[in-house]
């Protein structure tokens, strides 16, 4: 059986693309354990969610956890603590590029693949009024860097993305897909 260790609502719709048959199972770790300033906090954290739940499944199943940040240089952008951090953070993005990490983690019958995906996503220039507009009428506060890519329709935040939409989104599908596969769990 797969495991998504993951309550995230993204990543249950994307893990969809890969496979049908997987349960739900929410990580125990304590994310604020880690350093924000770390190196490969998003591969660190995916693991730590991984191995959270290893003793709550079998030797036999296979545990995918993953975790998202948005980087800008050293800097490091994740959920916001209130409407107040997430206008500041799309201020600061408006009209940059910046990166979408996410680290995942794969536990299968004792071996462990962790990886990183990174997506280049530039910014248009945001005015002060679409911001607030943006982070009113849409629930930011659970989204690294205060933005979710599937509601770019109507905003218009982004200018481009290189690289995998769904690392953007929180699942880097075609990775964790081909790692999948190459593990024969699919």
């Amino acid at each position: 059986m797969i495991y998504l260790a993951s309550t995230s609502p993204r990543r249950i719709e994307l893990i969809k693309k890969i496979t049908t048959d997987f349960k739900i199972i929410s990580p125990t770790f304590d994310e604020s354990k880690i350093s924000k300033s770390v190196n490969h906090l998003s591969l660190l954290e995916s693991e730590n969610k991984a191995k959270s739940v290893q003793n709550l499944v079998n030797f036999d199943d296979c545990i995918i956890a993953c975790d998202t940040i948005v980087k800008y240089k050293d800097r490091v952008f994740l959920k916001p603590k209130n409407l107040d951090d997430a206008f500041k953070t799309l201020e600061f993005l408006s009209n940059k590029t910046h990166e979408v990490v996410s680290g995942y983690t794969i536990i299968y019958k004792g071996k462990v693949i962790s990886k990183e995906v990174t997506t280049e996503v530039t910014f248009n220039k945001l005015s002060n009024d679409l911001i607030n507009k943006y982070i009113h009428e849409n629930n930011v506060l659970d989204k690294a860097g205060s933005y979710a890519i599937q509601f770019d329709d109507k905003y218009h935040l982004i200018n481009k993305i290189k690289g995998s939409l769904d690392n953007v989104i929180g699942f880097p599908t075609q990775e964790i897909r081909n790692d999948l596969i190459s593990l024969k769990i699919i």
